[in-house]
């Protein structure tokens, strides 16, 4: 078993009901990492909940990438 990571950057996160409820990790163009579900995405925002309930809001000119991974049988 396996892993491959699913990237987004910005041009294909904006609007993107796809990454609702996902578990991802989110990358600031400041080089900061964020880790959380996703539990909002709008034309130029995307809202993500942390672990400790904290919720954080990022423009989509803040981030630089999004990602997360997928388990693979091979």
């Amino acid at each position: 078993m396996g892993k491959r990571q699913i990237i987004y950057r910005q041009d294909r996160i904006g609007g993107n009901q796809e990454l609702l409820n996902r578990e991802i990790n989110l990358v600031t163009k400041e080089a900061r990492v964020w880790h959380g579900t996703i539990i909002a995405v709008g034309s130029n925002d995307v809202e993500v909940k942390d672990a400790r309930a904290g919720k954080h809001r990022f423009t989509l000119d803040q981030i630089d990438r999004i990602y997360y991974d997928v388990k693979t049988e091979y």
